[in-house]
């Protein structure tokens, strides 16, 4: 991925983070973006693997 295409990626995470902010309550919304950047941990995890792998 690009540095232009992560940096559009980025602000489109956040804009939709704005719209989900205003319709429901933090608590809802941390668990929310916990589980968010738990399944990018391991997305990212398993790419680096994967490019690793011989």
């Amino acid at each position: 991925m690009t540095e232009t295409n992560q940096k559009q990626l980025g602000n489109t995470l956040w804009s939709i983070a704005d719209k989900l902010r205003g319709a429901m309550d933090a608590d809802d919304f941390r668990d929310y973006m916990l589980s968010f950047l738990f399944l990018r941990y391991l997305s990212d995890n398993y790419e680096t693997a994967e490019n690793t792998t011989p």
